[in-house]
């Protein structure tokens, strides 16, 4: 039991000896935590508007494939009346 206490106290006293390399070791990653927040913060909003132009992009397609099918259905009815 004498030596748990005494190995206890030789870490409480090892421990409270270090509090200043603790305090560094905890504002660099603060930073560095802070660093990786605006970078996941930027990546949203880049990853944002990329959604929003592929699905400008998309909607363009999906409009000219609409408008081919359109021009090819007045094509065939222009055919289909030459042949009456």
């Amino acid at each position: 039991m004498k030596k748990i206490a005494i190995v206890a106290f030789a870490a409480a006293v090892t421990g409270c000896s270090n509090t200043s390399a603790l305090e560094e070791n905890i504002s660099t990653l603060t930073n560095k935590v802070d660093a990786l927040s605006t970078q996941v913060a930027n990546l949203e909003a880049q990853q944002k508007a990329i959604s929003k132009d592929a699905k400008a992009a998309k909607d363009a397609a999906e409009q000219a494939l609409n408008d081919a099918k359109k021009a090819n259905d007045r094509i065939d009815n222009v055919v289909s009346s030459y042949k009456k």
